[in-house]
């Protein structure tokens, strides 16, 4: 695949959004992208869930396991191109922080995630509050587990991993003051959503909260997914010498080509509407939901939702 494009494009590429990436994330991700392509060959197969399950279901034999997305997704973050916790840093040290700094020993539970964003983040406000939560992590694949017990190491982090589907298997470790999770509503089909909130409501404690964000959107059509591959090729390119030094074109291009594959594969399923997000906590007691505009995936920008879902204390 060619890497020519015009500086033109390039350049309105570029504007489209501010850039979120501080120097720290920058070099966790660089070190990181390499590691997470040889930990996706510990990925579990599996029959139903995850983000490749409709790329299983549409696109037969090119998913059989997670490469494609969490081999790529690293790289994708380097340049700001995933939807991921930084996005919105605000919201969740403002959230989290004011669940630990109520509860500093509170039982927690990253509900999925697709790498260590959502530990960093959880990371970041224990530093904030000093507050040194029970933390586990489950994902039904083992590839964002390792990642977080990268992070973890890394950083001195105590932590639980655990590969299981949430949805339908009992996670022992209940009850939670607190469950996070970045975009999960987005990874789940339509059917899969009402059964995750209603596990969050089992899993909590009187009083617990569930802390998650939601892009909305519509269906990712075939145009979608080519403006994205190419997006990110023009990314790639013009930002090159901070993007991993010392790679050969060899190596960008094998970069640029798991970009196209990503595309074809990766398919959010948004939530719809404000009122579908109210529908599908309607059993929690408290719900805050925020509206705000953030850097998008195949549409950028794009608006999400800041959830805060929270269980009655008991009396």
């Amino acid at each position: 695949m060619s890497l020519n494009s015009g500086a033109a494009s390039v350049v309105s590429t570029l504007n489209e959004t501010p850039r979120t990436l501080d120097a720290r994330t920058r070099e966790l991700l660089a070190e990181s992208a390499l590691l997470t392509e040889q930990w996706c060959e510990q990925c579990t197969r599996k029959p139903k869930g995850g983000m490749e399950e409709w790329a299983k279901d549409n696109r037969p034999g090119n998913a059989d396991d997670c490469a494609w997305y969490h081999g790529t997704w690293q790289y994708l973050r380097l340049l700001d191109m995933v939807a991921v916790p930084d996005w919105h840093r605000e919201f969740y040290h403002e959230a989290l922080g004011k669940i630990l700094r109520r509860k500093p020993n509170a039982n927690v539970l990253i509900s999925a995630c697709a790498d260590y964003g959502m530990l960093a983040m959880l990371h970041e406000a224990m530093g904030l509050t000093g507050a040194t939560p029970k933390i586990v992590i489950y994902d039904i694949c083992k590839t964002p587990l390792l990642s977080c017990q990268w992070y973890a190491k890394r950083h001195g982090i105590a932590i639980e991993t655990k590969c299981d589907n949430i949805i339908t298997n009992p996670i022992p470790e209940a009850p939670f003051d607190l469950i996070v999770t970045d975009e999960f509503f987005t990874v789940l089909k339509a059917e899969y959503k009402p059964l995750i909130t209603n596990k969050w409501k089992q899993l909590l404690k009187p009083g617990g909260s569930a802390v998650t964000v939601a892009m909305l959107g519509s269906e990712t059509t075939p145009e979608l997914r080519r403006s994205y591959a190419e997006r990110a090729r023009q990314l790639l390119e013009a930002s090159n010498g901070n993007f991993l030094s010392g790679q050969n074109e060899q190596q960008t291009e094998a970069v640029i080509d798991r970009f196209v594959t990503f595309a074809e594969l990766h398919t959010r399923h948004m939530v719809t509407s404000e009122n579908e997000v109210h529908s599908l906590l309607s059993s929690f007691d408290d719900v805050t939901v925020r509206r705000i505009t953030t850097p998008g995936e195949c549409v950028n920008p794009t608006d999400s939702f800041q959830i805060v879902a929270t269980l009655a204390e008991r009396k």
